[in-house]
C-alpha cells in the first residue's frame, strides 16, 4: 500500500507528469527536459529526484551529465502506460511539450556530448 501511495503522490503534480510524458518512449537527459519545459535545473532535479524516489524513473550518469528513463517491468507500470496513451492525448500542454521536445531533438545532443556510438 505504501509504495501505491507513494506513486499517487509523485503523480499528484503536473510538472512530473510533464516529465513522465516526455519519458513514455524515450531516455532523456536532463537539459533536454530543462530545454522542452522551460523551466529551471534546479526545479527540474528536484521533480526527477521525486519521481526516482517513487520508483517511476531510473538514472544513469554518462560524465557529467544524467539521463533518465521510465522503469521497464514496474508494477504499476500499466497505469502509468494507460495515463499516457489515454490520457495525456487530450491535454494541449502535454501534445506542444511533445512537440517542442521532437525540435529539440533535431537539434542533436550537443549539450551532453555523447558520442555517436554511445547507447540511449
Amino acid at each position: 500500500m505504501k509504495r501505491l501511495v507513494n506513486t499517487m503522490r509523485a503523480l499528484s503534480d503536473a510538472i512530473r507528469l510533464r516529465i513522465i510524458n516526455l519519458l513514455h518512449d524515450r531516455e532523456l537527459c536532463v537539459c533536454e527536459i530543462v530545454d522542452t519545459l522551460a523551466l529551471p535545473q534546479s526545479t527540474i532535479s528536484r521533480h526527477l529526484t521525486v519521481l526516482k524516489n517513487a520508483g517511476i524513473v531510473e538514472d544513469r550518469r554518462y560524465g557529467q551529465w544524467a539521463f533518465y528513463k521510465l522503469i521497464v517491468g514496474r508494477e504499476d507500470n500499466s497505469f502509468i502506460k494507460t495515463l499516457i496513451e489515454n490520457e495525456f492525448k487530450e491535454h494541449l500542454l502535454l501534445q506542444e511539450d511533445i512537440e517542442i521536445l521532437k525540435k529539440r531533438l533535431e537539434k542533436g545532443r550537443d549539450c551532453c556530448k555523447l558520442d555517436s556510438s554511445e547507447e540511449l
